[in-house]
């Protein structure tokens, strides 16, 4: 006999729930149950909405261990990375969730979803901290003693960094190259867990070199007992380094 696991949302009922949202349960419900032949869809029923899936004899076993595991937070990384997902989404959705188990009748709560009411992360800061950063100098400039610049480092931009006139001077010798400051930066932890840089105060700089390939390559076989020495296109080499195809040190 099939075992019916019934995932109820509490702020929708079938008429009202979006269909892509519908979808995006649907697909982790599925990697919960973690069976990916041995579950069905079953329906959709009142009560909330509560999507229900068909689990098939032989399968109940596993999925009965695998979700047991999840709720006591001893499942493997990708499960419980399922379940974050699954209260992530409800949680947008100012939802709760809870999935049952559903045997000739009976009903038991495997696991509840927090979503609206897991506590709130906190926002942090901002705090002081010493270090650096690297990236291509792209302004400079102001009219009083502080001189604000700003760097460029791929897709992101620091701004807020500030220095002294004389410090500026120097720097500006060095516009659209790439440059490493030293100095105190203030950062925020902002509730996702990122780290915002609000300023950063410049005490010292040092200009990076621009090295192209052919000179990295250079330097790598000139290492003793280096296995670059023995690479016939240590240009493709470094390509599949950069796409995490190669183990070569």
């Amino acid at each position: 006999m099939a075992t019916i696991y019934r995932f109820r949302i509490d702020v929708y009922t079938p008429e009202t729930i979006p269909l892509a949202t519908l979808a995006r349960y649907m697909e982790r419900l599925a990697q919960l149950l973690g069976s990916e032949h041995g579950v069905h869809f079953a329906g959709l029923e009142d009560g909330s909405t509560q999507l229900l899936g068909r689990v098939d004899h032989e399968e109940v076993p596993k999925v009965r261990d695998r979700l047991d595991q999840v709720r006591r937070g001893e499942a493997p990384p990708a499960a419980m990375k399922v379940f974050d997902e699954i209260d992530h989404l409800l949680a947008a959705d100012n939802a709760v969730g809870a999935l049952y188990e559903e045997v000739q009748g009976h009903t038991a709560q495997i696991i509840a979803f927090p979503g609206r009411t897991r506590p709130k992360p906190a926002r942090y800061g901002p705090f002081n901290q010493e270090g650096s950063l690297d990236g291509f100098l792209v302004s400079i400039g102001g009219v009083d003693k502080t001189i604000s610049l700003q760097l460029q480092n791929g897709d992101i931009k620091y701004t807020g960094c500030e220095t002294t006139r004389e410090i500026a001077r120097q720097l500006g010798k060095h516009c659209s190259s790439p440059v490493r400051i030293h100095g105190t930066g203030r950062w925020l932890r902002e509730e996702d867990g990122t780290w915002t840089l609000k300023r950063f105060r410049v005490q010292s700089f040092e200009v990076l070199r621009r090295e192209d390939l052919k000179e990295v390559v250079e330097r790598l076989r000139a290492v003793e007992g280096s296995a670059w020495r023995e690479l016939d296109d240590p240009t493709a080499a470094l390509e599949k380094i950069r796409r995490g195809e190669s183990e070569l040190h």
